[in-house]
Order: C-alpha cells, then structure tokens, then sequence
C-alpha cells in the first residue's frame, strides 16, 4: 500500500462509510459509494442514538477500546469544527449522567467498580443534579457524571457531511469481489448486508422511541440503571429526545415489538412524569451489525478492507477506524490499527463457513 492516488470503491452509506469517504477523498485519493438507497439512507446508522459514551461502555469494552473511543470523540470536534455546522450536528461535550432510582443505586455502585480512575467521573448529589439536570433532581439522590462524555445528532451529522464531502455516487447494489478489479481498493461497509460473506456476523436489533416534550429540558444524556428496563435518553434541539435501550438478538429488524415498546415508555415515565403527555414522533428499529465480541474489526482479502462488526459503536469508532483504513492504504502506521486489526474472537467460528474464497 502505497500514499500515490488510488481509485477506491467505498460501500455502504453508514456512519462507517461516510468516515471512510471523507478521509480517503480529503488525502487525495478518487472515491466512489456504492449505496443501494437514496442518500441519506435509512439505516442503523441514520437512527442511531448518537451518544459517543465509551466509560458508559467500561462494562463491556476493554480499556484500548475506551482510550479509541476517546479519540473518537477527538475526531468528532474536529469534523464538527471542519463543517463549521455545530448547530446542525448538535454536538455537544457535557458528559453523560447515569442516575438510578434508590432501590436499584446497587446497580450505579456496581458499575462504579469499574471506574478505575476516579479524574473522568464525579459523584454528584441531588443539589449537583439540581445544577446539571434540575428536572429530574427531586426524583434521585445520587449518580455519577461521566465527564469526557459526547453526545450528536446522527442524521444532521450525516446529512452535514454529505453536504461538505467530494464523491462519486453509484446507487446501485455491489459485490466487493466485482469490484476488485475495477479498483485499487475496496472498502466494505455494509454492516449486517455482508453476513452472507462474513460468517461471523450476526444481528442485534435495537428499539427506539422519539418523543417531543415541550415541558422538559436535559442539557445531556441521562442513563437510567435499571435492573430490568435499563434506558438513555438523548437531548436533542426543539425539545426532541431519543429513548433507547433493547438489544435484541435476531436478523429481523422491520417491526418494533409492543413489548419493548410499552418498556420503553414505562421507564421513561419513571424518569419524569411530563412524558406522560409527550408527544411520540417516531419509533423505529435498527439491525447493528456484530461479531462475538461485540467489537468492531479490520479484515483484509487482497485489495478488499471490510470494516465491520461496530454493533452500537459506529458512531463512536468508526472515525478513529476510517483513520486507520487511510493510513494503512497510504502506507502509515497508526497507534490503533492493530486494535482493529487484531486476532478474530474465538466465538467468530460459530457459523460454518462453506464459500470463503480469496481475493483476486
């Protein structure tokens, strides 16, 4: 791999995608998306939550993923700077707020525990909640403000970049193998569209709710720790927030069940009770593509990258993961690419593999 012009398919118009296009076109080279949907597409990516939260993630991710995450978040005031569009992004650095109701605080400890550097959270009382997010300080007495925290709105910042990027598009369906002769590389992003030719992947739906409430107001995310109806909710301009919180295990992602539905607005009641005459502007469902480990990978077969797996991380990761794919076609190392590059899980191995060819 070489830093000399290439000709570079990209496919798929995620989050994942648009990365990929922005840094390859901004290094010189000529770009092409594929994308089978009119721009912008309605995917997982495009109603996605937006929240760029990796300590809330500590659970579940290992600590250089969280450092990545980090550097995401980095990327991210970068771009919002280089759009010179902050309010149509809505970015915003104001941590995140994690608060739980005093019969569940064990859940809030438990997760304290693996807060291992006591500088990027702080325990806050009902007066710092008061000061944070008064609307919802009389009903907890506690929680802990993660303070590195970032928060965005997906589909005003995809639609930005769109906006602010130099491609070619083809609104078309493409197979990486019938492209890798046209191209000097091409880029995967198709997220659970490849799990026919990757094995591995599999799909995790994910619910969500958008409510308009015009008698509450949060500066930025909450997340509520709830044994059983754990949610986030996600401010956005115009007294709009996005509520979610299912993960659900399936390949289907065309309904949204009344049950989690009916989870998901309960717990939002117990947050506040205004959202008892919010109005629901949308509920929608998502399918995130992800491997056993539930972390996002690098796979390269001869001139094709296929960047996948990002499960609810894409926005969050796939800046510091389009970065890697840049230096690795112009030839440069990069701190995190052999995080993204790294030895397949070994529950990758679960779905048998009967078509794997290799690259031309």
């Amino acid at each position: 791999m070489s830093n000399t012009a290439k000709r570079i398919a990209v496919i798929g118009a995620g989050i994942m995608g648009l990365c990929a296009v922005r840094e390859l076109s901004r290094s010189g080279h000529e770009v092409v998306l594929y994308e089978k949907n009119h721009l912008p597409a309605r995917n997982a990516s495009y109603m996605a939550g937006g929240m760029l939260a990796p300590y809330s993630e500590i659970e579940h991710m290992p600590r250089d993923w969280i450092e990545a995450g980090l550097e995401g978040i980095r990327i991210w005031e970068r771009i919002t700077h280089d759009l010179g569009r902050a309010a149509q992004t809505e970015f915003e650095r104001a941590g995140s707020l994690l608060v739980a109701h005093d019969e569940d605080r064990y859940i809030l400890e438990r997760f304290q525990n693996h807060l291992t550097d006591s500088a990027v959270f702080e325990h806050v009382d009902t007066t710092k909640i008061m000061q944070l997010e008064p609307q919802i300080a009389e009903r907890f007495s506690g929680g802990l403000l993660l303070k590195e925290e970032a928060h965005l709105h997906p589909q005003k910042t995809i639609e930005a970049m769109l906006k602010d990027m130099d491609f070619e598009q083809r609104h078309e369906i493409a197979d990486p193998k019938q492209l890798q002769q046209e191209y000097d590389y091409v880029i995967d992003c198709r997220g659970y569209g490849a799990e026919k030719e990757d094995y591995a992947l599999r799909g995790v739906k994910g619910e969500l709710v958008i409510v308009r409430n015009k008698e509450f107001y949060l500066r930025r995310p909450v997340r509520l720790m709830h044994p059983r109806y754990p949610l986030y909710v996600v401010p956005r301009k115009g007294n709009i927030f996005m509520i979610g919180a299912t993960m659900i295990e399936t390949a289907n992602s065309e309904f949204v069940s009344v049950r989690s539905s009916l989870e998901l607005l309960s717990a939002l009641y117990s947050l506040h009770p205004t959202f008892g005459d919010a109005q629901i502007v949308d509920i929608a469902a998502g399918l995130r593509p992800a491997y056993s480990n539930n972390l996002p990978r690098i796979r390269v077969k001869g001139n094709v990258l296929g960047c996948n797996g990002l499960f609810r991380h894409g926005f969050l990761l796939a800046p510091i993961m389009a970065e890697c794919v840049e230096h690795m076609i112009n030839g440069k190392d990069h701190k995190y690419t052999t995080l993204f590059t790294g030895a397949p899980d070994e529950g990758d191995n679960q779905r048998p593999r009967t078509d794997l060819r290799s690259a031309a």
